[in-house]
C-alpha cells in the first residue's frame, strides 16, 4: 500500500498508535470465513508462537477477539472466586486499577500504593513481603508499563518475591510495553502477562492475547467462567478452530501476523534500542526546551511513553487543540494526572527519530506563542 499514510503529520498519541503499513495491507485483504479456511489454524499457531518469543514465555498463550481490557478483566474472572485476596502493587492508574476491579469481583484488595510518579523499588518490595505474610493474598497484580504516568516498573524482584513466598499466581499487564520493550513472564514467575494489539504492535484495537502458565490453567479450569472475556473456552482452542468460543477474527490475527514480522525483520533487540533512542531523545528535547517530566527524578521511565507536565499558563484542552492544529497528536492522562500532564506515545511505529524530532520542533514552537 504505497498510498498509506498515518493519521497526523505527527503521531504520537499514546494508543492506538499509527498502524504499521504491512498491517493496513494485509487488512485490505479478504479473508474466508475462519472455520472454513484451512490456512487459519496454521496462521494461528504461528503467531501464537512468535506471542511466546514476544512475552518470554514457554507457557501457552491465547489471542482473543476485543481490545486489552478484555484480557485484563479475563484473567481476573477466570483466576479469581469470591472472597479471594488479591494483592496490588500500583504506582499509578492502572495499577491501583487491578484492586477495583478485584473488588467489583467481590474479592479482597489489598492495596501496595506507591506515588504515581515513581516506580517500583526496594522499599515497595519490602511491603510487598510484609503484605504477603499477613494477607496471603491468593493473586497478585503489577503493571510493567503504567502508561498515565510513563513509567516502566522492574518487575524481576517483585517475582521473586511472589515465587519465593509462595503466591500462587502473579498477573502483568504489559499492554503497552509488550514489543517496545523486553518481557519475561516466565523469569518474572508471572502466570497470566496481558498484551494487547494497539500499542506496540501498531495494529488497530481489536485483539488482545495473554500468556497462561501451567498452574493458571488449572485454577481457570476450576473456577470455570466462560463469559465473553474468559480465559477457559479457549483451552485446546490451538488443536482445533471449532474450540474457539466465538467467530476468530482472521483480520485481526493476520494483522498480529503482520506485526510481529516486521518487528522479527528488524530484530527485538533493535526494535528495543530504537524505542530507548527515541524516548531519550524526547525526554532531552523537552529538557531543552523547559518542560519538566512528570515523573520523579529516580523513576524509570517507559522506552514507549513519556508523560510531561502541562506548561503553565496553557489548560489541556487548549494546550492539546494548539499542538494538533500544527499536526501533532498527543494525548493527556487519567485519574488524579487529568489535566496536568500530557504524554507523547512514542510506541510502535511512533517510535520514529525523525517524526520526534519535528515534534520537539512544534513543541517549541507552540511554546513560543
Amino acid at each position: 500500500m504505497n498510498d498509506f499514510q498515518p493519521y497526523a503529520a505527527m503521531p504520537f498519541y499514546p494508543g492506538p498508535v499509527s498502524i504499521h503499513p504491512a498491517v493496513a495491507a494485509v487488512l485490505a485483504q479478504d479473508y474466508a470465513p475462519p472455520r472454513m479456511g484451512t490456512e487459519y489454524l496454521p496462521l494461528y499457531r504461528s503467531v501464537r508462537a512468535r506471542l511466546q518469543t514476544l512475552l518470554g514465555t514457554k507457557h501457552d498463550v491465547i489471542i482473543g477477539t476485543g481490545e486489552g481490557m478484555l484480557v485484563l478483566w479475563g484473567a481476573l474472572k477466570s483466576l479469581l472466586k469470591p472472597g479471594d485476596t488479591v494483592l496490588s502493587v500500583g504506582t499509578g492508574v492502572f495499577g491501583d486499577g487491578f484492586a477495583d476491579m478485584a473488588e467489583m469481583l467481590s474479592c479482597r484488595a489489598v492495596r501496595i500504593s506507591e506515588p504515581y510518579d515513581s516506580t517500583i523499588t526496594a522499599a515497595t518490595l519490602e511491603r510487598v513481603r510484609e503484605a504477603v505474610r499477613i494477607h496471603r493474598p491468593v493473586l497478585m497484580t503489577a503493571v510493567h508499563c503504567e502508561t498515565p504516568s510513563g513509567t516502566l516498573n522492574p518487575l524481576a524482584e517483585l517475582g521473586r518475591l511472589k515465587h519465593e513466598m509462595g503466591v500462587p499466581f502473579l498477573v502483568v499487564d504489559a499492554v503497552a510495553s509488550a514489543g517496545g520493550a523486553p518481557v519475561d513472564a516466565d523469569a518474572w514467575h508471572a502466570d497470566c502477562v496481558l498484551g494487547g494489539s494497539q500499542k506496540c504492535l501498531s495494529c488497530p484495537p481489536d485483539m488482545s492475547f495473554m500468556s497462561v502458565s501451567d498452574a493458571a490453567w488449572e485454577r481457570i479450569r476450576d473456577v470455570g467462567y466462560v463469559g465473553y472475556d474468559a480465559v477457559k473456552p479457549f483451552d485446546g482452542a490451538v488443536d482445533d478452530v471449532m474450540r474457539h468460543p466465538y467467530t476468530p477474527n482472521w483480520w485481526g490475527v493476520a494483522a498480529l501476523d503482520a506485526a510481529l514480522s516486521a518487528l522479527e525483520q528488524e530484530g527485538l533487540e533493535q526494535v528495543f534500542a530504537r524505542h530507548e533512542a527515541v524516548a531519550s531523545q524526547c525526554r532531552a528535547g523537552l529538557a531543552e526546551i523547559g518542560i519538566p517530566l512528570w515523573t520523579a527524578p529516580d523513576a524509570v521511565n517507559s522506552p514507549t511513553v513519556t508523560a510531561a507536565r502541562i506548561p503553565a499558563g496553557w489548560t489541556w484542552n487548549d494546550w492539546r487543540k494548539a499542538l494538533a492544529a500544527e499536526g501533532l497528536f498527543v494525548g493527556g492522562s487519567l485519574g488524579p494526572l487529568n489535566g496536568k500532564v500530557f504524554r507523547l506515545g512514542h510506541m510502535g511505529t511512533q517510535a520514529d527519530a525523525a517524526r520526534m524530532a519535528m515534534a520537539l520542533a512544534t513543541l517549541q514552537k507552540v511554546l513560543g506563542r
